[in-house]
């Protein structure tokens, strides 16, 4: 009786079936995890523009900007002003976006903050 060494095709293609569905899964897996990364960098800047304009530019100014960008705002930290794509908040394109309502010239009474998010709906947050 004759033995033969090494694999026979069925074994070796069920080895790289096997191999390309974990990878396959890994990829998939990795691209989640990036994308809740910029989701929570996301929520982290909106929460950064929301506390600096209530408890840092309200207190010293009684109103709200028109815009907001890091020379009204030089106590945040100028990368909350740019998305995940560095966009800044006031480009058309960016994930964020400030929206000031109930103004009277550059004094408005509140605002609207929001952040496109890939994996959640968006993330809003408002001085009402």
């Amino acid at each position: 009786m004759r033995r033969s060494r090494g694999f026979t095709v069925i074994e070796l293609l069920f080895a790289f079936i096997l191999i390309t569905a974990i990878a396959v899964i890994a990829v998939i897996e990795k691209n989640n995890i990036d994308s809740s990364n910029r989701d929570r960098e996301r929520k982290t800047a909106i929460n950064a523009l929301y506390y600096g304009l209530k408890d840092g530019y309200f207190k010293e100014h009684k109103s709200y900007p028109t815009s907001v960008s890091s020379k009204n705002l030089p106590f945040i930290n100028p990368a909350s002003f740019k998305d995940p794509s560095g966009k800044s908040i006031g480009d058309p394109e960016s994930n964020y976006h400030y929206e000031a309502i109930n103004c009277d010239g550059e004094k408005c009474k509140g605002f609207h903050l929001s952040a496109v998010l890939e994996q959640e709906s968006n993330y809003k947050k408002s001085s009402e």
